[in-house]
């Protein structure tokens, strides 16, 4: 079976993060200087490179190299092949008791067997109950110089003060769907495929900030067009409705053309598009309307979310909605999603949340 992409090309050097910029500054830098943390808080949305960055820098650690890490020693092949013995991987979300730290705690005093350090991970840290993140607190007050520590999480709120006290936090950003398009192209670029620019913009938007995601995504359009993907191979594949028809529909609201609203709708209901996602890129249009009858100047900021054409449609439309439409529109859409998952009838939210919208 073949690896899915976000494995087979996970990071194997701090250079192909992405959108990382002050992670791939700072801790190679301290890594090469020898200036090493006994523990690590990384934080963060899912999908960002939490894991990668934690085994690069447990690679680096180990490196024979200086602590590149060089992807050319034993060391590093043994943990580009997944054999590393000194890396020590824990999910918290299924050992999250006392008694597993406990037995972290007494593993932790022994030194490794091959390499110059022991490294712990412990993902969705968050997750810990109390008296695990009481035992955790006194291993990371004085752990032994041969282990390091570094903790995940994307819920930095549920980590105890005393716990971030005690590590090196990083905060990793979202990644920008300009930059996740990039690492698109380029990977399909490495499986021999030729991919549309606005396919990969498109997979960018729907992973939501997740870069994992969007590999994910990639790899199933990939398990059905492997030689050329393009935008329309996108949509189908993923069950997307067309952005031809969110576009078309922030027209038709703004023109407060109900009839063409609800045909529109049923079209994408009888194609089995997915009505929730049409709702977010509706919200989209709404929120990026904010901005820009806000200030035009604050284009910049919501330009990675839009092709050229929709901007056009925004700015054709935005004369027919006040500040007072847009910002009741956003709360309209906002509670009417909720209520997706339990309706009778799929199409229904969508229609009084259109209706709501001519009607302002």
């Amino acid at each position: 079976m073949s690896q899915v992409l976000y494995r087979k090309y996970r990071p194997k050097d701090f250079s192909e993060l992405v959108g990382q910029r002050h992670i791939v500054t700072a801790i190679p830098s301290s890594l090469k200087m020898g200036r090493v943390a006994h523990a690590y808080l990384f934080s963060g949305r899912r999908g960002v490179g939490k894991t990668s960055t934690d085994r690069l820098i447990a690679k680096g650690l180990n490196c024979l190299n200086k602590n590149k890490p060089c992807n050319e020693c034993e060391s590093c092949d043994k943990f580009n092949a997944g054999r590393a013995m000194n890396l020590i991987e824990i999910d918290a979300a299924s050992n999250r008791s006392i008694d597993d730290i406990k037995e972290l705690r007494e593993g932790v005093r022994f030194a490794p067997a091959e390499g110059k350090y022991k490294v712990y991970i412990i993902d969705e840290v968050h997750q810990l109950s109390r008296d695990a993140f009481n035992a955790l607190l006194k291993t990371l007050e004085e752990p032994p110089a041969h282990a390091v520590f570094i903790l995940a999480t994307t819920e930095l709120d549920k980590v105890p003060a005393t716990i971030i006290s005690r590590t090196q936090h990083y905060d990793f950003h979202r990644p920008t769907v300009q930059q996740i398009s990039g690492r698109l192209l380029d990977l399909a670029g490495r499986e021999n495929i030729k991919m549309e620019k606005e396919a990969a913009h498109l997979i960018a938007l729907a992973a939501e900030g997740s870069l994992r995601d969007a590999e994910s995504i990639l790899g199933q359009v990939i398990a059905v067009e492997d030689k050329q993907i393009t935008k329309a191979d996108v949509e189908i594949i993923l069950g997307l409705p067309r952005r031809e028809a969110a576009r078309a529909m922030f027209a038709h609201i703004a023109q407060k053309d109900a009839p063409k609203a609800l045909a529109l709708i049923q079209d994408l209901s009888d194609n089995g598009y997915d009505l929730g996602y049409f709702s977010k890129l509706l919200m989209q249009y709404f929120r990026s309307a904010v901005f820009m009858k806000t200030d035009p100047a604050l284009k910049k900021y919501i330009e990675d979310d839009f092709l050229p054409e929709e901007f056009e449609c925004l700015a054709t439309h935005l004369p027919a909605f006040t500040d007072a439409d847009l910002s009741k529109g956003l709360n309209i859409i906002a509670t009417n999603m909720q209520t997706f998952k339990k309706s009778s009838i799929p199409q229904l939210p969508l229609e009084l949340t259109v209706i709501e919208l001519i009607n302002r």
